[in-house]
């Protein structure tokens, strides 16, 4: 089953977390969050998945933003790419 938060539904303001501080808004993770097309990218993405079969997914989002960090911070399964 696929497990998603539309990109339409969330906001910093409304963000609850343990530390008690407001996520930094100039914070560049923040930054690019806020211009991604999360929704786009979740329907390709879960073209490939089934509908019904299985246990929920991890959440969309978080598959799609730990690619992204993946790639933004040149990372591979083992660490740095060299």
């Amino acid at each position: 089953m696929i497990n998603y938060t539309s990109q339409n539904q969330l906001s910093l303001e409304l963000f609850k977390h343990p530390f008690e501080t407001e996520l930094d808004k100039n914070n560049r993770w923040v930054k690019l969050a806020s211009v991604i097309p999360w929704d786009t990218f979740a329907n390709v993405y879960s073209r490939h998945l089934q509908i019904n079969a299985g246990r929920k997914s991890v959440n969309i989002r978080t598959v799609i933003a730990a690619l992204i960090i993946k790639h933004k911070l040149r990372l591979d399964d083992r660490g740095p790419l060299r």
